[in-house]
């Protein structure tokens, strides 16, 4: 692999001069109207510019030389060897229930990953990448006028710079139509266009920590095997093997990269594609899964590229009028103005947690959609998204559930993609099977049991001597959320009778045999883990009585029993699921005035932790029992207050998506300078130059945020539950006038606002289902009959605006 080495170095240098190249004052590459242009190129993965239709993810690098387009694939999960059953824990949990009753949490733990045989922690199958497009070029002198852009309505990226003979450009889309992505490649004269092109297995910078490197090198050659890379004329092909195959799992991958040559020739050499004296270049690019070892597809996705149509701004619109149709349901205006033709690296360095950027603000609003859109597809996001950059991705870039996918995903309802939720629900009743076995083995239980992790399955292996995460019940209950959610956004009864509701009664099913009760008639919730959290007075994550699964499975019993109220079933049921309420135990306040993490005097709490679980009741709404109860509300916003003085005393902060935990909290509470405070940071610290979000401070790409952001700015301006929408609940003080359109709200509605010096102005209602609808604003509300299909617009004071009469809304 010397070449290897010695083609990074190459890009090193060229990075280098470009850097120093980008400061000149041309700039020709204009801002789109809804993106973002940047002046630098990759120095890794991270930083390249993203694209996806949900299904294959391209990232581009961005080099004008030496390109590196990184192709990955949703259900591209790297075959790790037959899955692990769940340990029969059952048998023997009435003495983890009694150790931890004796307050011998440790052991209760170490006896649980005794009985599961493990050696240490096991993750799911990795996502990975599936290899590399290069693309090498040649340049007469300095290269001068660099600039890279991303149009978030087309989901288009260019890379532009100009040499002696005058503009070169690169443009790739991944096609929502066409389910290929595609290149294109100009330069500034006919026959001006030369390159090589060649697939390649995924090379990481070497600017990426050391032990990163070798942790994927070693997993590249432990598990790719048979890889095998060809050129022809037109036509580069990709395939290798996966040694630690099962069954039902990928055998193989399969990349083709078909190329169309315009007035130019195109020779093979090697594995290699060279292309001189072209006007254009055109390049589709596909990607296969192999499941059945005996297979290829190589030859048929060869012909299915050779018939597209070879004219790109024809392919563009068509995906464009898809993927357009979903980015432009919303927009949010807060006045940035002309700093939108600001650089992302102007924008970054401008901003201030004292006066953060406006425009960047909207364009991290826009990003995060953009980002959550381009990596849902058929699955919903990984903690990646649908991009990789190496093979021993963190955290597995698995569905981590006890926070991060619950972050990616909370926008797509409010944020106006109700349809990408459906990748979700149908993951989640796709894993089923596996939860009832985490139910039966662990627990000894009925129902199902999500585990903090998954990928290819949901086994609940998620044991260490350290790590409790087999004890998290709260999961299932969480994602019941989601499938009651989407009906109370949609009013979809099919879905809430075919899907919703039965994936609600499993998760209810399980509490029924799982929960205890105690000498005070209250249930037990034991083992719990409050996600990755230890008490302040123990060495253990393996607990009770965690407040989130109390919250968790609460909310799910009220929504049980709503659903089957709403559809006529359960009868028999619902006396049940309401005296289970009856018995959950109450919520308790600490001596700092804040509510507990674990209801229990014999557990202290831990104010350090990334994780806000215990602020759960509060992610989306606000329940009449925290409601009605002032000394409550003001015990769970004294959590925020703490966290965000202990997290905030070091300049990096914490990891992202804990931001969102607490601004989502803060939102609901009404609490407009917390949910700023938390919105400022997310702004501030979690994005790089190409507005991809991040786990960490400026580091490790992660979409967690990129749902969290939207979903904590939208809070901040509609809050809603069936029939009910409230106006500007938390209006940070500093937004003095602005705008939000598209936003979904609960019951059926789409609203937009309008406010000036810190008040609604307008606000518009457009109804899909014809419901009725009580809009609240300050001390202000006012109900009305509404009809499917129809706008109204009130002004500042609710009162219907002069002369309006309510117009026609096609909610397609």
């Amino acid at each position: 692999m010397k070449h290897h080495i010695c083609s990074l170095s190459v890009i090193g240098l060229l990075t280098i001069v470009l850097v120093v190249n980008s400061s000149a004052p041309l700039r020709q590459l204009q801002a789109p109207e809804r993106g973002f242009i940047s002046s630098k190129p990759a120095e890794t993965w991270e930083q390249g510019l993203i694209c996806g239709n949900g299904t294959i993810g391209a990232n581009v690098l961005s080099r004008p030389l030496d390109e590196t387009i990184i192709f990955s694939h949703e259900r591209l999960f790297l075959p790790m060897g037959d899955p692990v059953m769940p340990p029969n824990i059952a048998p023997r949990l009435f003495e983890i229930r009694r150790l931890i009753q004796q307050g011998l949490y440790r052991q209760a733990t170490q006896l649980a990953f005794d009985l599961s045989e493990q050696k240490g922690f096991m993750y799911p199958d990795p996502f990975v990448p599936a290899f590399d497009l290069n693309i090498q070029m040649d340049a007469e002198r300095k290269i001068t006028d660099y600039m890279r852009s991303m149009d978030f309505q087309t989901g288009e990226a260019t890379v532009h710079w100009a040499d002696s003979r005058g503009v070169f450009e690169r443009r790739l889309f991944v096609s929502r139509a066409d389910g290929v992505a595609v290149l294109l490649i100009t330069g500034p004269n006919r026959g001006t266009v030369s390159c090589k092109l060649k697939l390649k297995p995924r090379e990481p910078s070497l600017k990426l920590n050391s032990r990163t490197l070798a942790s994927s090198s070693r997993r590249f050659k432990s598990h790719i095997t048979d890889l095998k890379i060809t050129a022809e004329k037109f036509a580069l092909t990709y395939r290798n093997n996966f040694a630690k195959v099962y069954p039902g799992s990928i055998h193989a991958l399969e990349g083709v990269a078909r190329v169309f040559v315009k007035n130019g020739a195109a020779i093979p050499e090697g594995e290699a594609l060279v292309v001189t004296g072209a006007d254009q270049v055109l390049v589709f690019v596909d990607i296969k899964m192999i499941y059945d070892p005996d297979r290829s597809r190589i030859v048929e996705t060869k012909t299915f590229l050779g018939s597209l149509s070879t004219d790109y701004e024809n392919l563009l619109k068509r995906h464009e009028r898809i993927h357009g149709k979903l980015f432009n349901r919303m927009r949010l205006d807060l006045g940035g103005g002309s700093d939108h033709g600001l650089t992302t690296e102007e924008l970054l360095a401008k901003t201030t947690n004292e006066n953060p950027s406006k425009a960047l603000i909207e364009k991290e609003f826009d990003a995060g959609r953009y980002n959550i859109i381009s990596c849902t597809g058929e699955l919903p996001p990984t903690l990646q998204g649908v991009w990789g950059g190496t093979y021993s991705p963190s955290w597995a870039s698995d569905f981590t559930h006890n926070g991060n996918v619950p972050s990616a995903i909370a926008s797509m309802l409010m944020g106006n993609m109700p349809e990408l939720m459906l990748a979700y629900t149908s993951y989640m009743e796709s894993i089923v099977p596996y939860l009832e076995l985490n139910a039966q083995r662990i627990f000894g239980a009925r129902g199902i049991v999500l585990p903090s992790r998954s990928s290819t399955n949901g086994f609940n292996n998620a044991f260490a001597p350290d790590f409790a995460g087999a004890f998290w019940v709260g999961g299932a209950a969480w994602a019941a959320h989601f499938f009651y959610d989407y009906y109370q956004y949609t009013g979809d009864r099919k879905f809430l009778s075919e899907h919703a509701l039965p994936f609600m009664e499993k998760a209810a099913l399980f509490f029924e045999d799982y929960l205890i009760e105690g000498p005070d008639g209250k249930y037990i919730f034991s083992p719990t883990q409050s996600p990755e959290n230890t008490p302040n007075n123990t060495k253990s994550q393996g607990t009770f009585n965690a407040t989130m699964d109390v919250a968790a499975a609460k909310e799910l019993h009220w929504n049980v029993i709503a659903a089957s109220h709403e559809l006529e079933v359960n009868q028999e049921k619902i006396p049940l699921w309401q005296k289970m309420l009856e018995k959950m135990p109450e919520y308790m306040i600490n001596e700092d005035g804040a509510v507990k993490e674990w209801l229990t005097p014999k557990l202290e709490d831990q104010y350090s932790h990334r994780h806000s679980s215990h602020l759960y009741p509060l992610y989306d709404g606000m329940p009449e029992e925290i409601a009605r109860n002032s000394e409550l509300r003001a015990a769970f916003k004294r959590v925020i207050e703490i966290k965000l003085d202990r997290h905030w005393k070091k300049g990096s902060g914490f990891m992202s998506f804990g931001l969102v935990q607490l601004g989502q909290a803060a939102t609901s509470l009404g609490e407009n300078d917390l949910a700023y405070q938390c919105l400022v940071h997310l702004v501030n610290r979690y994005w790089l130059n190409n507005l991809a979000s991040m786990h960490n401070h400026k580091s490790l790409f992660n979409m967690d945020i990129s749902g969290g952001l939207p979903a904590v700015i939208i809070k901040m301006l509609v809050a809603s539950e069936p029939g009910k929408i409230q106006l500007l609940p938390a209006l940070p003080s500093s937004w003095s006038e602005g705008k939000i359109t598209g936003v979904c709200a609960r019951g059926g509605f789409e609203v937009d606002i309008t406010w000036q010096a810190g008040k609604l102005k307008e606000v518009v209602i457009r109804s899909k289902n014809g419901n009725p609808c009580r809009l609240v604003y300050d001390d202000q509300a006012l109900e009305f009959e509404t009809r499917a299909g129809q706008t109204y617009r009130f002004n500042h004071d609710l009162k219907r605006k002069p002369n309006d009469v309510p117009t026609i809304y096609d909610p397609a």
